[in-house]
C-alpha cells in the first residue's frame, strides 16, 4: 500500500541500535530540577534557527502550550478559531476567559482584544496545514503587543520543512519575532518526540522551573538523542537535501492533479488537498488501486477534502502512481455517486 497519511515530512528517522546510545532511558528526575546538556544543546540550536532568544525542552506541544499560558498568567486569551485542535485544548486548560478571533483575521483579532484586560494572550498555527496559509504573524504580534499582550505561535507545523534551514513560518515569511513565544514540536519535521519553547530570556527562565517541567516526565534519553541528531550542524546539508527533494515531490503531485482539473487549497505545503464532489468515495476507489490517503474537513474549509501528506521518501513513481489513481478514482463507474457532479475536466 503506498502510504500519504504520515507527517514525517523529511522522511527522518532514528533507528534503534545506532553508536553512541543510553545508559538509562529517564532519570527518573523532574526537568526542572536539571537536566542532560544535550537537552540544553537542542533548546539552543532550535531557539536561534526560530529567531529567538533562548528556548527550553517540553515533553510535547501540548505540555508547552499549556506552560506557556499558565506562566503568562493572561487576563484572557484569544484563539484563532482555525486553530489546531491541541492549541485550543491547551489554551482552554489554565486560561480564566477564552475566546476566539476569525481565522487569520487580524482586524477581528483588535475587535476580539477589547475588553480583554490587561494582559491578553493571543494564540494561533504559525502554518495552518487545513487551508495552507501562513498567519499574518508580525501583524498579530503587533497587534497583540499594543494591547499589553504576548503573541504565542504554535509553529510545529512549519518547522524542519518551511524558510532558511527549516526555520519555520516566521523566518520564512522574511520577518522575526518581537517578543513573541514560539513552540515547536520536532516529531513532524524531524522525527524527533519533543518540543522546544522560545522567547524571550525571563519567559523561558520562568518555563524551565514551571509546571510540566515539575509534574510530567521529561522527554527520554532516545528523544533527546533523536533531537540532537537532528539538530546538529553536520545533519543540515543532508536535511536542506531532504527539504529539496521534498518541495519537488510537492510541486509534481499539485501539477499533476491540477492538470486533471482538480482544485488545489492554498499555497505548496507537504499536506496537499484537493478539491472534489466525493472525497470519501475517492479515498475509498484510491485504497482500491493500493493508495492511502485522507478525507479531512478542516474548519476553515467550506467542504472535506482529499488529502495526500507527502513525504522526502516518496518517489517521482509513487507520484504518478497517485495520479494514475486519481484518474481512475475520478472516472470509474464506482467514482461520484448519482447525482453528484464528477470532478471537473477530467475525461471518461
Amino acid at each position: 500500500m503506498l502510504d500519504l497519511t504520515s507527517s514525517l515530512f523529511l522522511g527522518v528517522h532514528h533507528p534503534a541500535g545506532r553508536s553512541g546510545g543510553w545508559s538509562s532511558l529517564t532519570t527518573g528526575r523532574a526537568a526542572a530540577l536539571g537536566e542532560p546538556a544535550v537537552a540544553r544543546r537542542v533548546a539552543a540550536r532550535v531557539a536561534a534557527r526560530l529567531g529567538a532568544p533562548a528556548g527550553v525542552v517540553h515533553r510535547s506541544a501540548l505540555h508547552a502550550l499549556v506552560d506557556v499560558v499558565d506562566v503568562l498568567a493572561p487576563s484572557a486569551v484569544i484563539v484563532d478559531a482555525g486553530a489546531y485542535p491541541l492549541v485550543r485544548l491547551a489554551a482552554g486548560a489554565s486560561a480564566p476567559v477564552v475566546r476566539t478571533f476569525a481565522h487569520h483575521d487580524v482586524d477581528d483579532l483588535v475587535r476580539a482584544l477589547a475588553g480583554a484586560g490587561p494582559r491578553p494572550v493571543v494564540v494561533t498555527d504559525g502554518w495552518c496545514a487545513a487551508c495552507n496559509r501562513p498567519a499574518p504573524l508580525t501583524a498579530l504580534e503587533r497587534v497583540a503587543r499594543a494591547a499589553g499582550g504576548t503573541l504565542v505561535v504554535d509553529d510545529t507545523q512549519a518547522f524542519g520543512v518551511l524558510g532558511p534551514g527549516g526555520a519555520g513560518t516566521w523566518r520564512w515569511s522574511g520577518g522575526r519575532p518581537v517578543g513573541a513565544v514560539q513552540v515547536v514540536s520536532l516529531a513532524k519535521g524531524l522525527g524527533a518526540p519533543l518540543a522546544v519553547t522560545a522567547g524571550p530570556r525571563d519567559v523561558v527562565a520562568r518555563l524551565a522551573v514551571h509546571g510540566t517541567r515539575w509534574h510530567a516526565s521529561p522527554p527520554t534519553a532516545a528523544d533527546l538523542r533523536a533531537a540532537d541528531d537532528a539538530t546538529a550542524p553536520a545533519a543540515q546539508r543532508a536535511l536542506e537535501g531532504r527539504r529539496r527533494r521534498l518541495w519537488w515531490l510537492v510541486g509534481a503531485l499539485r501539477a499533476g492533479l491540477l492538470r486533471l482539473g482538480l482544485g488545489i487549497v492554498g499555497r505548496p505545503f507537504p499536506v496537499v488537498h484537493a478539491r472534489g464532489p466525493d472525497p470519501a468515495r475517492a479515498a475509498r476507489v484510491l485504497r482500491g488501486r493500493g493508495v492511502r490517503a485522507l478525507v479531512l474537513a478542516p474548519a476553515c474549509l467550506p467542504a472535506p477534502v482529499l488529502t495526500f501528506v507527502v513525504t522526502a521518501e516518496h518517489t517521482p513513481a509513487d507520484v504518478r502512481r497517485v495520479l494514475a489513481a486519481v484518474r481512475v478514482a475520478a472516472t470509474s463507474p464506482t467514482g461520484p455517486r448519482p447525482g453528484v457532479p464528477r470532478w471537473p475536466g477530467v475525461p471518461r
